[in-house]
């Protein structure tokens, strides 16, 4: 089969298109057909190694943690699961990744996908939309009436959190530029502010629950701008201890279970696309063969909801 390997640490170009045999499903997994995959900022980041010292890659490694296709092969010791589905599912807990013409998933990380969504935008509803939910709902536990101000809510994670918290009962502030407040609009966001004209420190003070997607300056200042008791939740960096205890501020531990089972988290997003609550974009979608400018792209961060490779139709 054709799989996109990482052969070393460093830039896209340490990215290939080799030809590997066809993995076989292990018991307790399913083999996908993959229609598409996801690209998420995880993976340029292992790509460059800044996650090593944590996170060490067996090379060369097949990037990928989110693919959606068809199940054509059950591993032994399988059941619910038939030859034909139509699923999503998790690679997080798998030896090699999903940017290749097949993909082995352990039956608990994988779900039916949405008759709703194409397989493409069905990629949204893994690592964005799961990292909304546990931030939003796991870690910050929000509820109906509270607010909350949502750090970049254009990309991936973004544009599920918004759509999650107004789920959630949540009024709902986000930051965007010109381009994506319309689109914010429609997902929901009650308030948009374009952080190149405002300080956001203007706007945050009166949230209960902040979610930060940018991290870097944005999550160095949000602190200090929030008030005293609110929770501050952020997939994209590790907020200043001081600077937290100084404000008042309350982080949850983001400390989880590896080996825990995917799938009930991922159903919880199904039932609200199901239950309408819940839809992705798809900014842009590449072949398989050009994943390196799909990462590219990916790590400019300026993509309106979710990229992705296009695999197989």
């Amino acid at each position: 089969m054709r799989a996109i390997r990482m052969h070393d640490y460093g830039g896209p170009d340490v990215l290939r298109l080799d030809d590997v045999p066809v993995p076989e499903p292990a018991a307790g997994q399913v083999r996908v057909r993959v229609h598409a995959t996801g690209i998420n900022p995880f993976e340029w980041k292992l790509r460059e190694g800044r996650m090593r010292g944590r996170i060490e890659l067996q090379l060369p490694h097949i990037p990928g943690f989110d693919v959606t296709g068809v199940i054509d092969k059950l591993g032994p010791e399988v059941s619910g699961w038939s030859e034909g589905d139509e699923v999503i599912a998790a690679l997080n807990r798998s030896a090699q990744g999903g940017y290749a013409d097949y993909a082995v998933a352990s039956a608990e990380d994988v779900v039916r996908k949405p008759a709703s969504l194409s397989f493409e935008a069905a990629t949204g509803l893994l690592t964005p939309a799961a990292t909304a939910y546990r931030f939003l709902v796991e870690l910050a536990e929000v509820k109906a009436g509270q607010n909350v101000f949502i750090h970049g809510g254009a990309g991936g994670v973004g544009s599920a959190a918004v759509q999650i918290a107004k789920a959630l009962g949540a009024h709902v502030t986000t930051t965007a530029s010109t381009y994506n407040i319309d689109y914010l609009r429609g997902l929901g966001a009650d308030e948009v502010i374009n952080y190149r004209r405002y300080r956001f420190e203007d706007y945050i003070g009166q949230a209960d629950v902040v979610l930060d997607n940018v991290g870097g300056d944005t999550l160095a200042r949000t602190p200090a701008a929030m008030k005293r008791g609110a929770v501050l939740v952020s997939p994209a960096g590790v907020p200043n201890a001081e600077e937290v205890e100084k404000a008042g501020v309350r982080t949850p531990s983001t400390a989880w279970n590896t080996g825990a089972a995917f799938g009930p988290r991922i159903q919880k997003l199904v039932d609200l696309v199901n239950a309408g609550k819940l839809r992705v974009n798809v900014d842009k979608a590449f072949r398989l063969e050009d994943a390196a400018a799909a990462q590219e792209l990916s790590q400019q961060g300026h993509a309106r909801g979710k990229l992705v490779l296009k695999v197989h139709s």
